[in-house]
């Protein structure tokens, strides 16, 4: 997850209320893009046919998100075992492998621990991931105890909060707008409730920010 999203890929996509989540980053290289957005579009249709939900989307670093949502771990096996028999599937690798795209640098496999009081996913929708990592002797439920904490916070600043576990070691603490001035507006607005209560937690050091991602949904139209 170097090069993230981390997204979850994280992840962010018109209906994040999916208990199990798969992201796939890739990053086009220069004139790739547009074929890029092809290939998801391909795929897209081939995944939701055996019963995934999808969501795409990029950052602002120009990194695309593949990202595959699933109502719990029985559905994403069952998706699983259909995708090596599917025969679209192994026609469009093989096309892929032909022509190559994008280069992808990372795979997730998240599973989400606390849903988005709302949904306000779509084209032009806007998330932002911090990726937390554990420091030594720090414990997963105790980081996602702190996540679970900050939730209330921001969504009674206006954002709508989702937390995805994954990797052993990580979480991704998503905050999804409707849009990027309202992301903006987030980022602009002092909020002395959640800096009084990052300092109550410092002391224990439990886990530090990996990364952070601004992630915009797009319709992958280029």
């Amino acid at each position: 997850m170097r090069s993230i999203l981390a997204a979850l890929i994280l992840l962010y996509s018109s209906s994040l209320l999916a208990q199990v989540a798969a992201v796939n980053v890739f990053v086009p290289p220069p004139g790739k893009a547009q074929l890029t957005a092809q290939y998801f579009l391909e795929a897209k249709g081939i995944h939701e046919a055996l019963g995934a939900q999808v969501a795409l989307s990029n950052d602002l670093k120009g990194h695309f998100r593949y990202a595959m949502l699933f109502e719990n771990w029985e559905a994403y096996g069952e998706f699983s075992q259909s995708l090596g028999s599917s025969e679209a599937w192994q026609a469009f690798q093989a096309k892929r492998i032909r022509n190559p795209a994008a280069v992808q640098t990372d795979n997730l496999l998240l599973n989400q621990v606390a849903a988005p009081s709302a949904n306000v996913g779509g084209p032009g929708s806007v998330t932002q991931i911090t990726v937390w990592e554990l420091t030594a002797g720090g414990t997963m439920g105790e980081m996602i105890e702190g996540g679970l904490g900050a939730k209330p916070i921001h969504e009674r600043a206006g954002a709508n909060v989702s937390i995805y576990a994954g990797g052993g070691n990580r979480m991704y603490y998503l905050q999804q707008f409707e849009n990027m001035a309202a992301w903006g507006r987030f980022r602009d607005t002092p909020n002395p409730e959640f800096n009084a209560y990052m300092q109550s937690l410092r002391a224990s050091g439990n886990a530090v920010p990996f990364a952070v991602i601004v992630n915009q949904v797009t319709q992958i139209a280029f």
